[in-house]
């Protein structure tokens, strides 16, 4: 059943009409009709929104199967990430998903991950551009870790190799291909650094 079914049967079953779908999520009627004439499907986000407010996953949403499909979850793919306030993370949405085995990710809540396009070649050859990485939200990383971080150069977020030493006052973010320097990040600058999350899967097509 596609999101286009689902997304009426779910409307129908709470005995809403599509102007009290439109109201309870605050978006346009035409944009409800769309999601269910299956001409457009809502952002990620509003995915998300629906899929808490009526408790079903957005893998439901999207239609997923039984059987194979049943092992796998559903994420929206981000296109950068930048440090908000407190520990709470900006997300930038692509538009896209990425579906995951369930043994990637065992005890994990959905909530403590995100998946990143890369972009750019700096961590070539082990990550491409085009591939997407599954990220485990944390602050902080062990030195060797390949981190998603903010700095001011990157406020959107990078991904590199990040290398310390015990009681120093710097971090070296290592690009792993070697046409591209470390970075030091250091004094002021170490001040403005957010580590956004530790890398821990890699997806390419192929």
């Amino acid at each position: 059943m596609d999101f286009a079914t689902k997304i009426k049967e779910l409307r129908r079953k709470f005995s809403l009409t599509q102007g009290d779908f439109s109201n309870l999520f605050d978006v346009s009627l035409a944009s409800v009709a769309m999601w269910e004439s299956g001409s457009r499907r809502p952002p990620a986000n509003m995915l998300m929104r629906i899929a808490q407010h009526f408790n079903v996953s957005v893998d439901h949403l999207l239609g997923a199967k039984s059987g194979i499909d049943s092992e796998m979850i559903t994420l929206p793919v981000l296109a950068g990430v930048r440090a908000g306030f407190g520990a709470m993370i900006d997300e930038i949405e692509s538009g896209k998903f990425q579906e995951i085995p369930r043994s990637i990710i065992g005890s994990r809540s959905q909530d403590d991950l995100m998946v990143l396009e890369v972009e750019g070649d700096s961590m070539a050859p082990k990550f491409l551009d085009g591939d997407r990485v599954l990220v485990l939200k944390q602050t902080s990383v062990d030195s060797g870790d390949i981190a998603i971080v903010c700095y001011e150069d990157f406020e959107n977020g990078t991904i590199k190799k990040v290398h310390y030493e015990a009681g120093c006052d710097y971090v070296d973010l290592i690009p792993l291909n070697h046409k591209y320097a470390p970075v030091r990040i250091q004094e002021e600058q170490l001040l403005g650094m957010r580590v956004l999350g530790k890398v821990i899967y890699l997806f390419r097509a192929i």
